[in-house]
C-alpha cells in the first residue's frame, strides 16, 4: 500500500469529517492552553492534555506507517477509521482536560480578586452585572461538573456540541477575567 491509497481512504465521506472536527478540537485545545500557561500564577503547563495529543499524534501515524509495516492488516480501511477515531477521542480528552484546568485557574482568581472589598467596590462602580458574576461564579463547579458527566466519545450527541457548550462557558468566564485584570 502507498501513501497516495491511503490518502485516497482518508479521503472518504466517513473518514473524512472525522479530520474536521479533530482540527477544531485542537485548535480550541491549543487556544485555550496557551492562554492557560499564560494566565497560571505559577506558569505551570498541565501535562495531561499535550500527552493526549502526543497520543492523537501516535495514532495518526500508525495509519502513515502502513506501508513500512511488515504485518498485512486484513482489513485496512477498519484500521485506519478505528485509528481516526481513536485519534479524535484523544483530542476530545485533550480539550475536556483543558477546560477543566481553565476554568479552575480563571474561577480561582475571580473569586480571589472579588474577594477584597476594594475591588469589589471598584468592580461595582465600573460595571453593573456583580450580581450575575457572583451568580455565575457560584454556579459555575455545577455546570463544569455537568459537563463532565455528559463527556463520553460515544455518546450519539455530536461531540462538538459539548466542547462548544464548555467554549462558550470559558469565553464568559475569560470575560470576567480580563475585566477584572483592568480594574
Amino acid at each position: 500500500m502507498t501513501q497516495k491509497e491511503i490518502f485516497d481512504i482518508l479521503s472518504k465521506p466517513e473518514i473524512c469529517h472525522f479530520f474536521n472536527d479533530i482540527s477544531q478540537v485542537h485548535m480550541y485545545t491549543k487556544h485555550y492552553l496557551l492562554i492557560s500557561e499564560e494566565i497560571s500564577e505559577e506558569g505551570v503547563t498541565f501535562l495531561q492534555p499535550l500527552k493526549e495529543h502526543r497520543d492523537a499524534y501516535d495514532h495518526l501515524m500508525r495509519i502513515f506507517s502502513i506501508p513500512i509495516k511488515k504485518a498485512e492488516e486484513k482489513d485496512i480501511e477498519k484500521y485506519i477509521l478505528d485509528n481516526v477515531k481513536k485519534a479524535f477521542g484523544h483530542e476530545y480528552r485533550a480539550f475536556f482536560d483543558t477546560a477543566d484546568w481553565f476554568t479552575y485557574i480563571c474561577r480561582k482568581y475571580i473569586r480571589e480578586e472579588l474577594s477584597f472589598n476594594a475591588k469589589k467596590k471598584i468592580y461595582k462602580e465600573k460595571y453593573d452585572d456583580y450580581e450575575q458574576i457572583k451568580e455565575f461564579i457560584n454556579e459555575l463547579p455545577f455546570l463544569v461538573a455537568n459537563y463532565r458527566e455528559s463527556k463520553d466519545i460515544s455518546n450519539q450527541e455530536p461531540i462538538l456540541e459539548e466542547v462548544l457548550k464548555y467554549k462558550m462557558t470559558m469565553d464568559k468566564l475569560l470575560d470576567i477575567y480580563k475585566k477584572i485584570k483592568l480594574l
